[in-house]
C-alpha cells in the first residue's frame, strides 16, 4: 500500500487543523507499514488505539474552529455525526481483527487510508473558506 504524503492541497486553512491532518496521516502510514513489514498483528491494536485516541482530540478541535468560525449549524451537525461514524467504524473493524486476526487488518488498513482523505478533500474542505481568518492560537487552549 502506498504511503500518503501531505499535499498542500489537503490543507484547510488552519495550519492547527493540517498540522493533526498530517498526524493522523502518518499513524495511516505507520499501521500500514507495519503491515507490509509483516508487524501488523504484533502492533495493530497499539496503534489503533493511538488513532482513535488522537481522532477523538481532533474531532474536539476540529468541531471548536467549526464553531468558533460560525460554520453553518446543519453542515457542523452532519460533520459531526461523519465523525461518530468513523469511530464506530474503526471499533467495528477492531472487533473483526479480534475475531478473524490477519485477514481484515489490510481492509483496515485501505479503509483508514481512503477515509481520511476523502474526508479531508471533501468535508473537511466545506469549512476551509469559514476558518481562513480564525487564529489558530484559539485552538490550542483547551
Amino acid at each position: 500500500m502506498t504511503k500518503i504524503f501531505w499535499k498542500s492541497d489537503y490543507s484547510v486553512n488552519s495550519q492547527y487543523i493540517d498540522h493533526q491532518h498530517q498526524k493522523l496521516l502518518g499513524i495511516v502510514n505507520d499501521f500500514n507499514e507495519a503491515l507490509a513489514a509483516g508487524k501488523g498483528e504484533k502492533i495493530a491494536y497499539s496503534l489503533l488505539n493511538r488513532l482513535v485516541q488522537y481522532a477523538e482530540e481532533h474531532f474536539r478541535d476540529e468541531e471548536k474552529l467549526m464553531r468558533m468560525a460560525r460554520y453553518p449549524t446543519d453542515e457542523l451537525d452532519k460533520h459531526i455525526k461523519e465523525h461518530e461514524k468513523l469511530t464506530e467504524e474503526i471499533f467495528q473493524h477492531t472487533e473483526n481483527w479480534s475475531s478473524c486476526h490477519a485477514e481484515s487488518l489490510p481492509r483496515m488498513g485501505e479503509f483508514l487510508k481512503k477515509w481520511l482523505l476523502a474526508h479531508i478533500l471533501t468535508s473537511d474542505k466545506k469549512y476551509a473558506q469559514y476558518v481562513v481568518h480564525i487564529d489558530d492560537k484559539y485552538l490550542s487552549v483547551k
